[in-house]
């Protein structure tokens, strides 16, 4: 019962109107989406934040964090830290980069943007997970590696803090003698505090 008055509470909060007049020319922002994630690693649940720096009107630097989380092995074997003799069960992986985020235009709330940069990709291989009593132990193998992304999106916002959107990128994790690529979209709620 308390966890729905809370979250009754908290999208409210998210809806209600500021009651201080507030300015839309914030330099910085800090953004997240959580949603489903369809991507060619496996179709997971995924969230994304963000620090964005404003440039001016249309162009923003992004630091950017995303996870995706509990894809299958058997999707994700192309970015998977290598495993010898074993049947891993899941990939968790993260990303984190420095973006160039431009919007074209704006029209009453939907935002579209381009974006692309620069950082590190990292899976985390889950090899086994055993339960001991109340315990549990995981063999996990990781791999991080330098990771270019390219991609496009779209923002409407349903208040100030609130919002529905949509992102596409490409990962492209440099390994030494591969290139795979990550293919993801996330949809969702996006939540902002400028």
């Amino acid at each position: 019962m308390r966890r729905r008055v809370v979250s009754t509470l908290l999208i409210a909060l998210a809806f209600a109107a500021p009651a201080a007049a507030q300015s839309d020319d914030a330099r910085v922002s800090l953004n997240a989406a959580i949603g489903p994630s369809f991507a060619n690693v496996g179709t997971t649940f995924s969230t994304l934040a963000g620090l964005d720096v404003k440039l001016n009107d249309r162009t923003a630097l992004v630091g950017e964090f995303g996870i995706i989380p509990r894809a299958p092995f058997r999707d994700a074997t192309e970015i998977a830290a290598p495993v010898v003799g074993s049947s891993a069960s899941r990939v968790n992986a993260y990303h984190w980069n420095g973006n160039l985020k431009v919007r074209p235009f704006e029209f009453r709330g939907l935002a579209p943007y381009v974006t692309g940069g620069l950082g590190a990709f990292t899976s985390d291989t889950v090899v086994s997970d055993v339960m001991m009593g109340p315990t549990r132990f995981e063999d996990r193998r990781t791999a991080t590696n330098l990771a270019t992304n390219v991609g496009a999106g779209v923002n409407y916002q349903i208040a100030r803090w609130v919002g529905v959107g949509a992102d596409y990128r490409t990962f492209f994790v440099h390994r030494d003698d591969s290139t795979p690529r990550v293919h993801r979209l996330v949809t969702g709620v996006t939540f902002s505090l400028k």
